[in-house]
């Protein structure tokens, strides 16, 4: 994956979009089950769903960001691009 070396802007999309990934999990995981709700076992939160979806809108806006990047177009092996922008966000 040497051959790609994505630029800075795209990788810093990266780790924002792999934080903003890990803040709708972790409002996922606080969130009670929608059978539970239906049961009325938990009730709905509605302030911590509204976090739920701008953190998606956020993590949305993004994805469609680091997929317009220009950096794109001139690879050509998108699939390996991918890995090895992956790869560089992690360290």
């Amino acid at each position: 994956m040497a051959d790609f070396d994505p630029p800075t802007d795209l990788l810093e999309l990266k780790r924002a979009f792999n934080v903003i990934d890990a803040r709708c999990e972790e409002i996922s995981a606080t969130l009670p089950s929608n059978v539970a709700v239906l049961e009325g076992k938990a009730e709905f939160d509605v302030e911590r769903q509204a976090e739920l979806v701008e953190a998606r809108s956020d993590r949305l806006r993004l994805v469609e960001e680091i997929n317009r990047h220009p950096w794109w177009s001139a690879v050509d092996d998108r699939h390996a691009a991918w890995r090895a922008l992956h790869q560089a966000a992690q360290s």
